[in-house]
């Protein structure tokens, strides 16, 4: 079911029984990266007591740790924050330069010297608000994707020095 954010909270407490989101890439840690939204939704699901299951295969899985969600992300359009008309569809929708001088209240942005917009594309749900992680080989806990990536990699993950 897709829902607004907004609804998520009363819908989470009254029909959800599990949450399965998708993954953009798997940190060595068991922290999941994922489009903006995905970490909100595992981490209210995981204040209700829901299991969160995430989708990703293997191939997606990296030897980083990413520890936050700002350092290495990747930026979209500001103007896409700056517009906040209610009918817009969604992020791949462009507007025409009319939209953007209907009197909104982020209209006139970029004369602003002390306000810069961010739009992040991802964010980093923890690996603590994940129940399990759903592969080809099975469904791991997220404590777990250490050892899948050494056994994938052997030459190159996690060697020791002697």
């Amino acid at each position: 079911t897709y829902v607004l954010l907004n609804a998520l909270s009363y819908l989470m407490m009254r029909e959800v029984t599990k949450v399965f989101l998708g993954a953009s890439a798997l940190m060595s840690n068991g922290s999941v990266l994922s489009r903006v939204g995905t970490a909100c939704v595992a981490l209210l699901a995981n204040s209700n007591h829901i299991p969160v299951l995430v989708g990703c295969e293997t191939y997606k899985i990296c030897n980083r740790v990413q520890l936050e969600s700002i350092t290495g992300n990747e930026l979209g359009d500001a103007e896409e924050v700056a517009f906040t008309d209610c009918a817009r569809v969604g992020p791949s929708n462009r507007w025409g330069e009319e939209k953007k001088k209907d009197g909104s209240v982020l209209s006139d942005w970029k004369s602003q010297p002390n306000l810069k917009l961010l739009n992040l594309m991802y964010d980093l749900t923890p690996s603590s608000a994940v129940t399990g992680i759903v592969t080809e080989v099975g469904i791991l806990p997220p404590s777990s994707v250490a050892v899948l990536l050494r056994e994938m990699n052997p030459d190159s993950a996690f060697k020791g020095t002697d």
